[in-house]
């Protein structure tokens, strides 16, 4: 009797809140410092059948995060309906400690809004950082850890939010997530590991309520001259490393180069074509591995490209989808590559890119490079 006259407290002090919850809602406003903390209760995605016998549990974890969130000072913010960024402390198991062991992240996200009301808000927020895991493959002592094969690797955190103004400077938060973990092909092996969970918890802001800037700004067509070029041209270079997904040590150098037509269409959007060449020093171990021939030009490949670039101010993130042709790839036969790259801009002309090579759903391996822009 006493626990359930306890919990009738607590709902009703819930229901309270949810009632006059309006009185504090401020539809205009905005706090700028927020501290977040939820709870995930998730299960693995197996990508390959033996993942199911070896997960023998849920995944739980636990997330600690800060958000500062815009307010419409400039016209990007006011673009993207006052998008946030933060960082996230994010700890969690993986199914079977003994095997996977747990995962310590640290990644920076970006938040944006698919619905903003007074009282509740609908949003979602992606990530990518650094990840440490405290089990991986051994051949001794943990062979069947075939997913991680390293203790440091990369986090990719996407979250779908739901926001529930309580009290003030008080939210419920509830959503659910899908994140991956693996080395990006800088270590073997990298199966990789995906994670589906919900989560619940609260979201405290701090410092006073700033009013929204909602000034108009405008079209993207009013800013250029009669006969003005919206296009332009960009050349790229960029270059990593790689393994040859066997449990070989060494890593093998591979550069690219890139030239491109883009043409912008709004703020917010470009697209553009493209041509590639690729250079992977792996292919001649590769091939010989397999007892297939290697002439010289098999570590060379040509591509065309179209590309898709989502831009804020002056960093973008764009998507590049090609077909080998040309020097085609002898490897595997494969006939299309993708590329994912995180770009910023950091003159009118100069550029730096963080991206990652894949055929597919297969990763190759990332690359960093720097780039020249003009019109």
């Amino acid at each position: 009797m006493r626990n359930q006259t306890f919990i009738f407290r607590i709902l009703l002090v819930l229901l309270f809140m949810l009632i006059t919850r309006k009185l504090f809602a401020q539809p205009d406003s905005t706090q700028a410092f927020h501290i977040r903390a939820n709870y995930h209760a998730g299960v693995m995605l197996p990508e390959y059948g033996f993942m199911h016998y070896v997960s023998n549990d849920f995944t739980k974890s636990v997330e600690v995060n800060f958000l500062f969130q815009t307010s419409g000072k400039n016209k990007w913010e006011r673009m993207y309906r006052f998008p946030g960024f933060g960082a996230a402390f994010y700890w969690t198991s993986m199914g079977n400690d003994s095997v996977f062991g747990t995962q310590y992240t640290l990644y920076p996200y970006y938040k944006l809004s698919i619905i903003d009301k007074p009282n509740w808000s609908l949003a979602y927020q992606m990530g990518v950082g650094a990840s440490y895991a405290t089990k991986k493959f051994d051949f001794d002592n943990n062979h069947q850890n075939v997913a991680i094969g390293s203790h440091f690797n990369i986090h990719y955190h996407a979250d779908v939010l739901a926001r529930f103004q309580l009290y003030k400077n008080m939210a419920l938060n509830t959503g659910i997530t899908f994140s991956h973990i693996s080395n990006a092909n800088l270590s073997e092996p990298n199966v990789g590991l995906n994670v589906a969970s919900v989560f619940a918890g609260v979201d405290v802001g701090f410092g006073k309520y700033k009013k929204r800037n909602t000034e108009t700004f405008p079209a993207y067509n009013a800013q250029f001259e009669p006969g003005e070029r919206k296009y332009g041209w960009e050349i790229m270079l960029c270059g990593g490393m790689k393994h040859t997904r066997t449990f070989e040590s060494f890593q093998y150098p591979a550069v690219a180069l890139q030239a491109a037509w883009k043409h912008r269409t709004r703020y917010k959007f470009a697209w553009g074509l493209g041509a590639d060449f690729f250079y992977d020093s792996s292919v001649e171990s590769q091939l010989l591995r397999k007892g297939k021939t290697f002439k010289p030009s098999y570590a060379y490949m040509s591509g065309l490209h179209v590309s898709q670039e989502f831009i804020y101010n002056r960093v973008s993130f764009l998507l590049q989808e090609g077909v080998y042709l040309g020097l085609t790839e002898k490897l595997n036969g494969r006939s299309i590559y993708t590329r994912t790259i995180c770009r910023y801009k950091f003159t009118d002309h100069f550029f730096v890119n963080a991206t990652m090579k894949s055929h597919l759903h297969i990763l190759d391996f990332p690359e960093f490079g720097i780039g020249y822009y003009w019109r």
